[in-house]
């Protein structure tokens, strides 16, 4: 989406001890105070306090995230409060600061603090600085406790804005000042903020300025001055009409069928919602192509621009956070990955990626520097992926289902699938009947649901599997087509074949000397001696042309999460939360372009084919 390099911050401090930003001759917070400004103009000024008693989710858009100290004092304004209400911030910002830079820019910060408060602040951006995202253009979604989401979008405002698909309560106006980044302010841009503006939403800002003020008018705000903070005698307040826009409300619960990590994922930011889930497995959870003992957490890098690779970018961060915040009892290891290109073709266009991001996340490496990276020469130069790894997918999928909203019902698969009045009717083959206002489909084979008449295809695969070699250790994922991933348990698990139409269960001798040739071709030497792999695994997964899922609504009440093939285990817990910001209108976790990339209906076809 967005396709151009970072600049990070450019920032010093100035003789007066305040962070400057020299680009903009402007400073990053208050001179009067940067955590009593956001308490009084911002928090206060858009009236959240009476918010977090009220909403069962507040969602909140800020124009210019800078230190991070609006969104600080926010996250503690609801923990203070102890409000019922779950906060989805949204913040753009075009310079963001990189972890290294945040973090001394907040303990500046915080110094100025007050001492009762400060401990609070302190471990709230701790938190924030471990999730801190890459520096790469796009959507980075940060959650950071059961009650907060943290919306990061790295981009100029005027690419920001267009892409983000959601209605907002509040909006904090945060820029430098109009005279210094008039951009930020543009007539556009505060035109713009309308189209996203829930019912009743509130606005607030330090920025007085006239133009701002009737472009907020113009766009049909109602604008009024009140008191401002330090130096600033006025502060900006402005309110949406009361009687425009639809409250959507979430349903109370809901039914996914199918317990794998696409379902588990669903099931999960359903109940983190508040939403009671029931799962219908028919085996049990991770039963099929999730049950493999190793999944490669990856992005798929091709062309700029390259949809493939904007997904299985932002999944596998997006799985990389949540582990690290769920689940870090679950088996995995963010080793890295060094990746092959299959020909001078694809070597191109992987050089081409690794121009718009940074080399903290993606590096080119020659045949030496990779070996010194995995323990062992790869078969040609390729390029370093140092936030990718692999997970145990059966680990993950149970971690997701711990929660007290999700309880599983296997052993019974689903027989059909009935419209209702208010929601939808699953009828089990052992006779019984759940009815539910809301229904996910995340399994793509159960017979019953073929009536969704969505094309998608049937591969199978096998993996393979060598003995650790103590000599030898590798010490990260190699892949090109096909991988090889460290020990694990003291195998390597090297795969997989990938075969349409063939429903053959049974591990076959040829598919493991197919895995071996694909080793030799990775790891030229590694497995001399050995004349064939121990049979792995054997699963299948469903694929579709244009290698994207499908994720999105099928009608009203259904919703779909499939097609995921090889990439499941990188893309499927994302859209898990894609699904759920759908349902519940909140934010969605990429580009607004994705509700009809990722649309479950670009795939269906005619009932009489």
């Amino acid at each position: 989406m967005f396709n151009t390099k970072l600049q990070p911050a450019n920032w010093r401090c100035g003789e007066d001890g305040h962070l400057i930003a020299p680009e903009f001759g402007d400073s990053y917070a208050s001179r009067s105070g940067a955590w009593g400004q956001a308490e009084h103009v911002f928090i206060d000024g858009s009236g959240l306090p009476a918010r977090w008693h009220k909403q069962t989710c507040v969602r909140l858009l800020e124009t210019g995230f800078g230190l991070g100290v609006n969104f600080l004092a926010t996250w503690h304004s609801l923990r203070s409060s102890q409000g019922i209400a779950r906060l989805h911030y949204v913040s753009i910002e075009k310079h963001p600061f990189t972890q290294h830079d945040l973090r001394f820019a907040l303990d500046h910060a915080l110094s100025d603090t007050d001492e009762q408060q400060r401990p609070l602040l302190q471990a709230l951006a701790e938190r924030l600085i471990a999730q801190w995202p890459p520096m790469m253009a796009g959507f980075h979604v940060l959650e950071l406790d059961e009650q907060v989401t943290l919306t990061l979008v790295f981009a100029d405002i005027a690419e920001a804005l267009p892409a983000i698909r959601g209605h907002f309560d509040v909006f904090f106006l945060d820029g430098f000042a109009p005279d210094r980044n008039p951009q930020m302010w543009s007539p556009t841009v505060l035109t713009y903020l309308a189209t996203l503006a829930a019912p009743a939403a509130q606005l607030s800002s330090w920025c007085v300025a006239g133009s701002v003020r009737r472009s907020l008018v113009d766009a049909g705000f109602i604008v009024e001055k009140r008191a401002g903070f330090g130096m600033k005698r006025d502060a900006l307040s402005a309110r949406w009409p009361l009687n425009s826009g639809q409250v959507i409300k979430p349903p109370a619960s809901a039914i996914v069928i199918g317990a794998g990590v696409a379902g588990a994922s669903a099931a999960r930011q359903l109940a983190r919602r508040g939403i009671t889930v029931q799962l219908i497995e028919r085996e049990r959870p991770a039963a099929g192509g999730s049950g493999n003992p190793v999944g490669i957490v990856r992005p798929e890098l091709g062309a700029i621009g390259n949809p493939v690779t904007e997904i299985t970018s932002a999944g596998a961060s997006w799985l990389r956070r949540w582990i690290g915040r769920q689940a870090a009892s679950v088996p995995h290891a963010w080793c890295g990955v060094v990746r092959i290109a299959r020909d001078a073709r694809k070597h191109d266009k992987m050089t081409q990626q690794a121009t718009t991001v940074s080399e903290d996340w993606l590096k080119a490496v020659d045949v030496t520097t990779a070996a010194q990276l995995c323990g062992w020469p790869p078969a040609a130069e390729g390029f370093h992926l140092a936030e990718a790894g692999w997970v145990a997918p059966p680990a993950l999928v149970s971690a997701m289902l711990e929660h007290p909203l999700i309880s599983v019902r296997s052993g019974t698969a689903v027989r059909s699938l009935l419209p209702q009045t208010n929601g939808w009717r699953v009828e089990l083959e052992n006779g019984s009947r759940i009815d539910a206002p809301l229904v996910l489909i995340t399994t793509a084979f159960d017979t019953g649901l073929s009536d969704t008449r969505l094309t998608m295809g049937r591969a199978r695969g096998q993996l393979s599997q060598l003995p650790a070699r103590a000599d030898f250790p590798l010490e990260m994922v190699v892949c090109r087509e096909g991988y090889v991933s460290p020990a694990v348990d003291g195998m390597h698990t090297v795969g997989a074949t990938l075969q349409h139409d063939d429903e053959d269960s049974a591990a076959r001798s040829a598919d493991d000397l197919e895995n071996l040739a694909r080793l030799h071709r990775l790891l030229p030497g590694f497995a001399d001696g050995v004349s064939a792999l121990i049979s792995g695994r054997v699963g299948w997964r469903a694929t579709t042309q244009d290698r994207l899922p499908l994720v999105g609504k099928l009608a009203p009440g259904l919703y779909a999460s499939l097609g995921h093939g090889a990439r499941g285990i990188t893309c499927a817990p994302l859209c898990g939360e894609f699904l759920a910001a759908m349902i519940c209108d909140e934010p969605l976790p990429l580009g607004a372009e994705w509700v009809e990339r990722l649309d479950p209906m670009r795939m269906a076809h005619d009932v009489a084919e």
